[in-house]
């Protein structure tokens, strides 16, 4: 197993915050998080916005905690990019729609972040993501424990 520390570091941090994001919302009623993500006016109907208020939280909590235990670290590494790239992307339409936001709704009540703050520190988790992406077996702990018990 390679020791590069700068990459443990990298994916420690992106899987801190996908796991303290996805916490702050799961703890929350699943209509807040709704009524957060119909400001963004990408998603319509009440199925569909609940939906992802319930989907949401969870990806990040599941890609937060494999990051943080070193299980399948690339594909959690590309999830965690993928979902910041779709926040981003998000948060990019409604500045560009003219769409006012106060708050991104990141980090449910917990933490209250303007938009182009959250557009910085998404392209700051891809960029760390991808670090992590590029260098997967750096103290990947879960991983290597299932690849010594397999024959």
């Amino acid at each position: 197993m390679t020791k590069d520390h700068s990459a443990v570091a990298a994916r420690t941090l992106v899987g801190l915050i996908l796991l303290a994001s996805g916490v702050h919302k799961l703890f929350g009623a699943p209509e807040e998080f709704a009524a957060v993500i119909e400001k963004y006016q990408i998603i319509g109907g009440e199925g569909a916005l609940l939906a992802a208020a319930r989907m949401m939280p969870l990806a990040e909590v599941l890609l937060g905690l494999a990051l943080l235990l070193g299980w399948r670290v690339r594909w959690a590494a590309a999830g965690a990019a993928s979902l910041f790239g779709l926040f981003l992307t998000a948060l990019a339409s409604t500045k560009l729609r003219g769409i006012p936001l106060e708050d991104c709704g990141c980090f449910g009540k917990g933490i209250h972040l303007a938009p182009h703050w959250t557009m910085a520190l998404d392209s700051l988790l891809i960029a760390l993501s991808y670090w992590g992406w590029t260098r997967p077996t750096a103290g990947a702990w879960l991983d290597a424990w299932v690849e010594r018990g397999t024959p």
